[in-house]
């Protein structure tokens, strides 16, 4: 047979690239036209508020429970609706899938195209990419450090990384695993632009708000350690292992796991012929720190319940393109050997069977079952009753008071004006609204306006305010008006009240 030119070699390769980000492309379209809601429940509601109000409210921005980073990249899209940020986020998850091929070509690994689809169709990432969440783009910068550290291009590459904090509180972890790469390499100097990102915005925060120690006081998991208040849960350290069908996929688990021996073995033998492997390298210094140190962080704080974990698995969009990375290195390895038949298989378990990993993981039917992939919140129909109803009454002028993100997304309402303008306006400016979590409890301190209307759910409400359904009935000015029952579950159910005149 004859051998390809090596430019031809890499024209085919990015041929193979530009037809797997299609491929990827069509079924992030499925996923959109087909889903009821985002992905991540009222977290990805929340997102888009912090957005599409930082305008009016700038102080918005700095604040780290929405994400500064996403607040300010999103909020310009977020003023023509959430479906722009669906978009964005989906514009940022297939960019990163093809800044991994990149950077996957960059080392010169086989059939680095191959990237796209291991990054893209973990089932983590097809199940969270259609959303307002941060994880799309806190894994597209992540990629794009990656990139630029390949490229050698090392202090734009841990300039980018010193802003992974700002991204997500995550990013501590993140930059702490950069170090040793950074020690071995003899770049000292760059250990201080790891900081950088991070003093930046402590110097901004500081000027805004006059706070010099705003990054930590106005940290929320920081806050909820200090106060001890708030119960996240806790549960076994194995609980990601366990999960992994949801996360990477059986494919790419395997195969991660399997770079592990690979790369101990790259240890041995570079100890003994003292030949370094700039490929080899990488993973030693840079992908297995960056995926090991964070899959070991999550998992001893969901163990020790702390930093409000609750265990969810769509973290770890961020380091998707990492693992990606690493079960890519130990493709290479196997293709390497040259097996013909073994080479072509790998390529198809990874072009059509990735997709069945994928969907199942993720919880979604496949296409040709003609369902819907992301299922919206079964108590949303029992609260858009209770607006029908509030709307029939004429009360829809007054404050609405409620815990339900997704309403105020839907409705358009503004959740961050602040209590003088809303004790101002109620009652004249109809849209104003606040969480019942600002509804004090105690006798002579409710400041709420007569004829305030309450949504009252059994699951937001309860848990999110908190306001027990108890407590709100032993409140002698409100009576309740309404009650839609849930056909699912009473864990559904909404409940209307009204602030006696």
């Amino acid at each position: 047979m004859i051998a390809l030119p090596s430019f031809l070699k890499e024209h085919k390769n990015s041929h193979a690239a530009v037809l797997a980000l299609l491929w990827l492309a069509f079924l992030y379209s499925w996923v959109g036209f087909t889903a009821e809601a985002p992905a991540g429940g009222q977290d990805s509601w929340n997102h888009y508020l912090f957005a599409r109000w930082s305008f009016k409210h700038p102080e918005l921005i700095l604040d780290l429970w929405g994400k500064p980073f996403f607040t300010a990249l999103a909020a310009p899209f977020a003023q023509f609706g959430i479906k722009t940020i669906y978009f964005l986020n989906t514009t940022a998850t297939l960019a990163t899938a093809w800044l991994t091929y990149l950077t996957g070509r960059k080392l010169g690994m086989r059939n680095a195209w191959m990237l796209i689809l291991l990054m893209g169709l973990q089932p983590v990432v097809l199940a969270n990419f259609y959303s307002s969440l941060t994880e799309p783009t806190n894994a597209l910068v992540l990629v794009w450090v990656m990139y630029l550290i390949v490229s050698h291009r090392y202090t734009a590459g841990i300039i980018v990384a010193s802003f992974l904090p700002i991204i997500r509180t995550e990013g501590l972890v993140l930059i702490g695993a950069l170090i040793p790469f950074l020690i071995m390499r003899g770049k000292w100097k760059h250990l201080l632009y790891l900081l950088s990102g991070t003093l930046i915005f402590a110097l901004i925060a500081a000027l805004i708000s006059g706070e010099w120690n705003y990054f930590i006081a106005h940290n929320p998991y920081f806050s909820f350690e200090a106060e001890g208040k708030f119960d996240p849960g806790s549960g076994s350290f194995w609980h990601y292992i366990q999960a992994q069908k949801s996360i990477t996929g059986i494919w790419v688990t395997f195969l991660v796991f399997l770079s592990v021996p690979i790369v101990t073995n790259y240890i041995f033998t570079r100890y003994k012929k003292h030949t370094p492997h700039e490929m080899s390298q990488f993973m030693l210094w840079v992908a297995l720190p960056l995926f090991g140190g964070y899959f070991f962080a999550h998992s001893f704080i969901w163990y020790a319940g702390m930093l409000g974990s609750h265990g969810l698995v769509r973290v770890f969009m961020v380091v998707s393109p990492v693992a990606a990375i690493l079960a890519q290195y130990s493709l290479h390895k196997i293709m390497s050997l040259d097996i013909r038949f073994l080479n072509r298989g790998i390529k198809v378990v990874t072009y059509f069977i990735s997709i069945f990993i994928a969907f199942q993981g993720a919880g979604f039917d496949l296409p040709f079952k003609g369902k819907n992939s992301i299922k919206g919140f079964p108590g949303t129909p029992q609260w858009e009753e209770a607006m029908n109803f509030i709307d029939s009454k004429g009360w829809s002028k007054y404050m609405i008071v409620h815990q339900l993100p997704e309403m105020n997304v839907l409705l358009d309402l503004d959740p961050y004006e602040p209590v003088e303008s809303a004790i101002q306006n109620a009652g004249v400016m109809q849209g104003m609204t606040q969480y019942l979590w600002s509804l004090d409890t105690r006798e002579g301190y409710d400041w709420f306006p007569e004829k305030t209307i309450l949504i009252w759910d059994n699951f937001h409400a309860r848990r999110d305010a908190p306001l027990p359904l108890d407590t709100l009935r032993s409140l002698k000015q409100y009576q309740e008006v309404a009650y839609f029952p849930s056909d699912i579950d009473t864990i559904y159910d909404v409940r209307v009240f009204r602030k006696k005149p």
